[in-house]
């Protein structure tokens, strides 16, 4: 990445380079982004791109890289007040530590993403942060309550595709089924 370049632009190639799949480009590209918008004092704009640095290292399969870049990202998005960024900020730690082998601290970031985002009003968001949390239990062998978190993912879900909304019938059918 040239380092000429504008934040903006720095920032547009990276995500050209992570939607094609070259993850090692994107990681350079995101941090070459996230140090000029430092540079320009954007902490804000900064710390979006280390998040997403930490997303394409978490696509290599380097967890702890990527814990490294998104843990300071934390209490500076909280100071600010920015719900959104930080839901997501804890979804991508979640993920880090998923793939670190964290599973406890995974399920415990996925839960404060899921809560922060419902505070925010990304009902959207939410739903992948709550679908992420089910696919780890279900990963742990905690079925029930992989199938109750997917189910709570799909009530609060704002617009649910046919799939998601037979699916949430079918989910339906096993709660019905327990002595009342």
């Amino acid at each position: 990445m040239r380092q000429d370049l504008s934040p903006k632009r720095l920032a547009q190639a990276a995500e050209k380079a992570f939607r094609e799949g070259n993850y090692l480009e994107a990681v350079a590209g995101f941090k070459a982004a996230a140090a000029a918008y430092q540079e320009q004092g954007q902490a804000i704009l900064a710390s979006e791109m280390w998040n997403n640095c930490a997303v394409a290292l978490v696509q290599l399969g380097q967890g702890e890289e990527a814990l490294k870049v998104i843990q300071p990202t934390l209490p500076l998005l909280e100071a600010e007040g920015d719900l959104e960024r930080l839901g997501i900020a804890y979804g991508n730690l979640a993920s880090a530590l998923e793939v670190c082998g964290r599973y406890e601290d995974a399920q415990d970031a996925y839960l404060r993403s899921a809560e922060l985002l419902e505070k925010c009003g990304k009902a959207d968001l939410r739903l992948h942060a709550l679908k992420a949390l089910s696919q780890l239990q279900l990963k742990q062998g905690k079925q029930l309550q992989a199938l109750a978190t997917f189910q709570a993912a799909l009530e609060d879900a704002p617009r649910l595709s046919l799939q998601q909304k037979a699916l949430k019938k079918l989910m339906e059918i096993p709660w019905k089924l327990l002595p009342k």
